[in-house]
């Protein structure tokens, strides 16, 4: 089973149930994987709403890079030893910059619920070992996605 838990810094209102859905959407999908990731044990997702600001510093020292981006997700399945742990697993953290969300959902003619939904399945999808380094990689995040999204 998947724990999911959201803090939000912002100002934007959105319910833990927004995002929730599509947590449960995954496991319905890739119940099987997500099972054998996670050795029969639950495991913890956490979503931060947060600001540019932040998500600048989060960026600039985990990958170097400077500036803020949309979303940055943390995912502790492939960097941790839980077979010699008991009780739940921590799966990753994502965080999400509201302010740089705003700008991308005016920019793209959508709400900023839509951007927010697509930002954080991006990041879901990262916590599981998807990405997109590759054509191919990027090919298969991406039909993961609108899976998630439809």
């Amino acid at each position: 089973m998947l724990i999911f838990d959201i803090t939000n810094e912002t100002d934007v209102k959105v319910p833990k149930d927004f995002f929730q859905k599509y947590v449960d959407k995954l496991y319905r999908l890739l119940n099987v994987k997500i099972d054998n990731d996670l050795l029969g044990r639950d495991g913890t997702i956490d979503l931060v709403l947060t600001d540019d600001k932040t998500v600048q510093a989060l960026n600039r020292e985990y990958r170097g890079i400077n500036k803020p981006t949309d979303v940055i997700s943390f995912a502790y399945l492939e960097v941790t030893e839980y077979e010699k742990e008991k009780g739940d697993i921590i799966v990753g953290d994502i965080f999400i910059s509201a302010d740089t969300a705003k700008k991308q959902a005016k920019k793209k003619k959508h709400s900023l619920k839509k951007e927010l939904a697509i930002l954080f399945v991006h990041g879901l999808l990262h916590l599981f070992g998807f990405d997109h380094q590759s054509k191919k990689q990027e090919a298969e995040m991406e039909k993961w996605a609108k899976k998630l999204l439809s």
